[in-house]
């Protein structure tokens, strides 16, 4: 089944995705009218607050350490900044293996 919408002479036809999901599970596809009968209640998990709750502040937070990257600059630009390369191979191979690990569960 497919939904016609003519916008400004435009056809965007768009394919009905949840006819063949309900009729392969053998359950009918009701009219939006009978959707619901079966019950007045609508629940809300409770983790669905904690996780607006969890979206927003993520919000707050800045994808970048402003003040860390003006200190590295800084640093490169003094000639202090120093990279340790034992540690930067040590986590290299770390996020190797762990990457190795999850593909193979």
């Amino acid at each position: 089944m497919k939904i016609q919408s003519n916008v400004n002479g435009v056809d965007q036809t768009l394919p009905s995705s949840n006819v063949n999901r309900s009729e392969s599970r053998g359950r009918p596809v009701l009219p939006a009218s009978d959707a619901g009968r079966d019950s007045d209640d609508v629940r809300i998990d409770p983790r669905a607050s904690l996780l607006a709750a969890a979206e927003t502040s993520l919000q707050e937070v800045p994808t970048i350490d402003i003040k860390r990257v003006e200190e590295i600059k800084r640093a490169i630009t003094e000639g202090r900044f120093q990279i340790d390369s034992a540690r930067v191979a040590d986590q290299l191979l770390g996020s190797a293996r762990e990457l190795l690990m999850t593909r193979s569960a």
